[in-house]
Formats: C-alpha cells, structure tokens, sequence
C-alpha cells in the first residue's frame, strides 16, 4: 500500500476526476457569459454564468487553499473573474437597452 501524504489521509474526500480546476471552470464560464451576454434572451442565462465565474474565480484565488484538493490555476482564475465582470457590465447594458425598446 502506497504511503499517503497527510493532507490525503485526513481529507474524506477524493481529487477530482473532471481534469478542470477552479480557475479553468471560471475561465470557462467568463468566455461563455461573454460570448452569450449580447443576445438578447440569452443573456439572462449568460449573467447566472458570469456570477459564477466571478464566483469561481474568486475561490480559485482565495490564499489558504481550503476548498479543493487540486492547485488552482491563479492565472486562469483571474481572467475568469474580468471576464465575467465584463459580461455582468455587458449584461446591464444589454438589458437596460432592450427595455427601452
């Protein structure tokens, strides 16, 4: 039986087996929401996505590690984070636009 850090031991849970980090999902969702954010009906779908992206890459950037088991990746997190704040901007604009039409 193969030694097991201490980390592992103690965590009941198991590493994710998705291949996709906290900082990946947000990236993810940030470039989907932006690409959605413009069409009209859409764009309610692509705010839920945004907020998580932000959310997501949040997390991935939080210091002490505590929610998952895999390193995020920092880099990927933050360019989630922009670009679901870009389409949550977006979003506002679009909506406050095609109400008034």
């Amino acid at each position: 039986m193969p030694l097991r850090r201490r980390s592992e031991a103690v965590s009941p849970r198991e590493k994710s087996t998705s291949g996709m980090d906290l900082g990946t999902r947000s990236l993810v969702l940030g470039v989907g929401s932006l690409a959605l954010s413009w069409v009209p009906l859409l764009n309610i779908v692509a705010f839920l996505a945004a907020l998580m992206a932000v959310a997501f890459g949040l997390l991935a950037r939080w210091p002490t590690g505590w929610l998952t088991n895999e390193e995020p990746n920092p880099r990927r997190a933050l360019w989630g984070v922009v670009l679901g704040a870009v389409a949550l901007v977006i979003f506002i604009v679009t909506a406050v636009r095609y109400s008034a039409i």
